[in-house]
């Protein structure tokens, strides 16, 4: 899916019923408002920043991630929006 347009990736994701991870807060916060104010709602998004998780973190960001599933793994994650928070060793 990569070089897909961001409503196409997040429309793609509501479909499958995908939970979006994402370090583009610059685009898709924008994408996030247009849908709420059209009533389209989407599977959820986690938005990571790289002073939180480096993107070439990836045991840093697992850990993150894993904690996170843990948490919320039963919730209804229809337009939930979460900033990822680390999680150290």
């Amino acid at each position: 899916m990569r070089g897909e347009p961001d409503d196409t990736l997040l429309r793609m994701a509501q479909q499958e019923g995908w939970t979006l991870v994402t370090y583009d807060q610059r685009s898709i916060r924008p994408l996030l408002k247009q849908w709420s104010a059209a009533g389209q709602s989407h599977a959820g998004v986690v938005f990571v920043d790289q002073r939180t998780c480096a993107p070439d973190d990836y045991g840093g960001l697992a850990r993150s991630l894993s904690a996170l599933w843990e948490r919320m793994h039963d919730a209804d994650w229809t337009n939930v929006v979460v900033y990822l928070e680390r999680i150290e060793r």
